[in-house]
């Protein structure tokens, strides 16, 4: 259909931006009182130079990417997934990074690794342990011990907080975890601990996509896993996206299979002294447009500043328009927001709790905004690349490699059918219909 500005098309302008305006100033007064809370805890950050004297570090970022139903049959479809790393060393005392040379074990190419995985919609069971496989393949571990690892891991840290003078009893089985996780008022899932199925994906066990974005998320987490085990020390490893959990309700337990891997993967990292950092570009933070013009006006449109988002367990205090946002900051995460320069949006970025708590975090507070200064300091001087300015250049880098265009998946999924030619297979049958006739 050829789209053309006429009466209709002007009549839902104006509806969708009444309703636009609706709901801006229906939290008006909300917005307007955190205003005040955030200029006056926002912290100005004033830049390091980019040729300085500083200790070089090592940095990473890892993006993914993929084609869904690259070929599709029935209920069967074939997906396509990617992910991809860039890592370099900085070198402050010429202003610049070089690339480091290295090549993880699970890298199928200098880049990354390529996966590809078929799925049939009416077969959960068969999904699942496909599933399964994938992450053991990948990952390099069956999913059983890290959910042992990773629940273990937090109700130790929830018993340590309540009981700071007590020795943590002994975890070695499901049912000492169990026990003492009752005692600290945490309600752990009812099914144990290797009774997997289909409640740790989502949105449901039944629907491709829900699959889809998990195979792929894995696929991210394994290839990060992979730099944290190898031989190169890392001191910032960049996610693209957050660090959201999804719990069930009245749980402090991860809900998601992919969860117990991102949460295994900070602890280690953690145990390695790595900091990951996940940045989110597109956020879900409400009001973040108008924070970000009222600041600009404020504080002028390049001055780079960076706030912590409040919780009650910090502050005794959230921010009236995250009322209705319990997942901001994610369960064990703490949130920034970070302001490089009018022409990048304000970035979203979480750190892992446990980290935070104990590289930055102080009941000092000058020496916790002194903490706070250098890591901005630093994670802003990876941001200076004249390509990316205002964004950080590895997660750049490292998405440029591993998106996959339209026509490099036309190429792939061609390639893909000449296979099953090759094995006697009709090619008809894995071409989709609307491009058999031309629709496409």
């Amino acid at each position: 259909m050829q789209v053309f500005f006429d009466k209709t098309l002007a009549n839902e302008f104006a509806k969708v931006y009444s309703k636009f305006k609706k709901i801006e100033l229906g939290a008006d007064e909300k917005y307007k009182k955190d205003l005040t809370y955030i200029t006056n805890k926002i912290q100005i950050l004033e830049p390091l130079e980019s040729v300085c004297e500083k200790e070089n570090f090592n940095v990473a970022a890892i993006d993914g990417s993929g084609a869904e139903n690259l070929v599709s049959l029935n209920d069967i479809s074939i997906h396509l997934m990617t992910a991809s790393f860039a890592s370099d060393r900085t070198s402050f005392e010429q202003g610049t990074t070089k690339q480091i040379q290295m090549n993880p074990a699970l890298c199928s190419h200098p880049d990354g690794v390529i996966r590809l995985t078929l799925l049939r919609e009416d077969k959960e069971a068969e999904v699942w342990d496909e599933f399964l496989n994938y992450i053991h393949y990948n990952y390099g571990e069956e999913l059983k011990p890290i959910v042992f690892r990773v629940l273990k891991e937090i109700v130790s840290e929830e018993f340590l907080k309540k009981n700071p003078k007590t020795p943590l009893p002994k975890l070695d089985n499901e049912m000492d975890i169990r026990k003492t996780a009752i005692k600290v008022g945490l309600n752990l899932h009812p099914d144990k601990f290797d009774s997997f199925s289909t409640w740790m994906v989502s949105p449901r066990g039944r629907a491709t996509r829900g699959w889809f974005e998990q195979f792929r998320e894995i696929l991210e987490y394994a290839l990060a896993h992979a730099l944290i085990k190898s031989n190169t020390h890392f001191k910032y490893l960049f996610l693209d996206g957050s660090l959201n959990m999804l719990l069930s309700p009245g749980q402090k337990q991860p809900r998601l299979a992919s969860n117990y891997l991102l949460r295994d993967l900070s602890s280690k990292s953690y145990n390695q002294d790595t900091c990951v950092v996940a940045v989110s570009k597109t956020t879900t933070f409400p009001f973040i447009y108008r924070i970000a013009d009222d600041l600009e006006k404020e504080l002028g449109s390049e001055k780079k500043w960076f706030l912590r988002v409040p919780t009650m367990d910090y502050d005794g205090h959230i921010l009236n328009i995250l009322a209705d946002r319990p997942h901001i900051p994610p369960a064990f995460a703490v949130t920034y927001l970070f302001h490089f320069s009018s022409e990048v949006p304000v970035l979203r970025i979480d750190f892992d709790e446990k980290w935070w708590r104990n590289k930055i975090y102080s009941p000092n507070k000058k020496v916790e905004k002194q903490n706070e200064l250098e890591l901005f300091q630093e994670i802003d001087w990876l941001a200076r690349d004249v390509r990316y300015y205002g964004y950080f250049f590895d997660l750049a880098f490292a998405h440029t490699s591993t998106i996959v265009k339209f026509t490099d998946r036309d190429v792939v999924a061609d390639q893909l059918i000449d296979y099953f030619v090759i094995n006697g297979e009709n090619p008809k049958m894995f071409i989709h219909p609307r491009k058999r006739l031309g629709l496409l």
